[in-house]
């Protein structure tokens, strides 16, 4: 059967639609959560590694963040035709919006895709045309957590939420200091980073009520302590239904 073949049959299984996938970074690396505002987090558990960055209608001006992709490789000898799933954590601009969608994956995470043996040759090919549809995150048993911004201060209150379960997205973030039920709404400023501007006096521990994109939401109480770390991840009791 030949590639072009392949590819037609599975552009009408499962859900899946065609988009383009690259990779960048080392070979074995992890890429980068850069335009998510996860750093280096994407190295270690629970994303390890398997991360990409979307493209324009992929990340979605950062909406986009923390949303979970199937990716389906289908070009033999090359791939394995078993699908990875990846989190959205950064933004492939530029030449990745030449086509309607595109993933530009970690170089670890492209050469899951791979058949036994095959990585460094599937990396070798730079793209290929590959399937994909956006599933449910599952972190297993991890939980949210805060990841609080490293210029938070009295004034400015500021953070990214990681590991969301379910639909994965965030479409609202309101924070609600020590016995307080009136929660502040937080402002996404840019990728995964919510805001909020406050007073001394908006103090710990702190409280947040999360909105995911399909509306569900869930409650995470006294999730960062009085006395924070900036630049610390706070992980919470909660998570959405995966």
């Amino acid at each position: 059967m030949s590639p072009h073949k392949l590819l037609a049959i599975t552009n009408d299984i499962g859900g899946f639609s065609p988009a383009l996938a690259t990779w960048y970074g080392d070979p074995y690396g992890a890429g980068s959560g850069g335009a998510c505002g996860w750093s280096n987090d994407v190295q270690s558990p629970p994303f390890s590694a398997m991360i990409a960055a979307g493209n324009a209608n992929i990340y979605l001006q950062g909406k986009g963040c923390g949303n979970c992709y199937q990716i389906l490789c289908t070009r033999p000898p090359y791939c394995s035709m078993n699908p990875v799933t990846v989190t959205i954590t950064d933004e492939c601009p530029g030449a990745c919006n030449n086509v309607p969608f595109a993933f530009d994956l970690s170089g670890t995470a492209f050469g899951a895709m791979s058949s036994p043996g095959q990585a460094d040759n599937l990396r070798n090919l730079g793209r290929v045309d590959v399937q994909y549809r956006r599933v449910p995150c599952n972190y297993g048993i991890t939980k949210i957590a805060f990841k609080t911004d490293p210029m938070a201060n009295p004034y400015w209150f500021a953070l990214t939420v990681q590991f969301c379960d379910g639909n994965g997205g965030l479409s609202s973030v309101e924070v609600a200091a020590n016995g307080s039920q009136q929660f502040r709404l937080m402002k996404n400023i840019w990728g995964a980073v919510w805001a909020v501007d406050v007073d001394p006096s908006f103090r710990g521990p702190y409280s947040f009520r999360l909105i995911a994109l399909n509306n569900e939401q869930v409650i995470a109480i006294n999730a960062l302590p009085f006395g924070f770390v900036p630049g610390k991840s706070y992980y919470s009791l909660v998570n959405f239904r995966s």
